[in-house]
């Protein structure tokens, strides 16, 4: 048997024990999602360590990866690197380790009944095989991983979980493969911004949909405008007024309010699941035909918002939470 055969008889051998790790890493990361922001705390009390150690002044830009150079050796731990404003270019950067072996278990099982699967393939399938399916799992691990992190995370400054580590007033924390693909976690920006910032970068998204992904807007004013079908996934508004805004089927997925006044606004059609409205305020706001799946409102308001006895179903209230 040549090896091009060889190499796709055996994928498709193991293609439902990689479907059934999946499923299985799924479900582990759900369950120890606790386990995982332990993670991120332990690695940002040694961040704040390292960088008294090292004199480091501040960090702007934080990256977790899990090196494909550890999992080759089955050294199962997460790197978290920090780098000031001048990013790659930094030329004292910190790094800190800590093991996630326990939390991996899964990643480790499927690495026995891979090499388990080659017996009968000689030669035609190697050791190199074996590692790049596995690191083809790494990404979509990744993938899982942040999807409960950034839920997590949100109550960050609640919680102090970046206590130990002096930050920069923009900042982001990013998880995903070293120095290539990585998705943000969290990400704040309490710099003010000159008024024509705003529709500036409107303008761009109709050029470039997710230019307001993850945005962040402080201590502005933001009035007068209709917003249609645009990605708005994860943007915070913190102490800022949101006044006469129309958006209209726009994904506002995990938007955060803190501090921030909505005055004469609607979210028609838009999607709004594990929006954070704690520490909103309101009037005059419609929330009419908008999912609010997991959105968290405070208790005292939402007698006076236009929920429908459907959306009360789904929402969480901040008094709920706090009991």
């Amino acid at each position: 048997m040549d090896r091009e055969t060889a190499l796709q008889n055996y994928r498709e051998a193991v293609s439902r024990k990689i479907a059934a790790f999946r499923s299985h890493m799924g479900d582990s990361v759900l369950e120890h999602a606790e386990d995982w922001e332990a993670v991120v705390e332990k690695a940002m009390k040694l961040l704040g360590e390292q960088m008294e150690k090292q004199g480091k002044e501040y960090v702007c830009f934080l990256y977790f990866s899990l090196l494909k150079s550890d999992t080759i050796n089955r050294n199962y731990r997460v790197q978290l690197h920090g780098l000031d404003m001048s990013w790659y270019m930094d030329k004292e950067p910190v790094e800190v380790y800590v093991d996630v072996k326990e939390l991996l278990t899964p990643l480790d099982e499927l690495w026995n009944e891979l090499v388990c699967a080659n017996q009968g393939y000689g030669v035609s399938v190697n050791e190199y095989d074996i590692q790049n399916l596995l690191f083809d799992e790494l990404t979509i691990m990744d993938n899982m991983i942040c999807q409960v992190l950034r839920y997590r995370l949100r109550d960050w400054e609640k919680k102090g979980i970046f206590e130990p580590v002096t930050r920069s007033p923009y900042w982001v924390l990013r998880w995903g493969e070293y120095r290539d693909q990585t998705e943000i976690l969290v990400q704040t920006d309490r710099v003010e911004k000159d008024p024509g910032v705003w529709k500036t970068e409107l303008s761009k998204a109709a050029r470039e949909p997710e230019k307001m992904v993850f945005s962040y807007w402080y201590k502005g004013t933001y009035a007068d405008r209709t917003i249609r079908d645009m990605d708005m996934r994860f943007i915070t508004f913190e102490e800022s007024t949101v006044q006469n805004i129309v958006f209209q089927n726009c994904n506002l997925e995990g938007s955060r309010f803190p501090g921030t006044r909505l005055t004469g606004c609607s979210f028609e059609g838009c999607n709004l699941w594990g929006a954070d409205f704690r520490e909103c305020t309101f009037e005059q706001t419609s929330f009419a035909g908008a999912e609010l799946t997991a959105a968290v409102f405070p208790a005292e308001s939402v007698p006076f918002l236009e929920i429908s006895a459907e959306q009360l179903q789904v929402i969480r209230l901040d008094r709920e939470e706090e009991s």
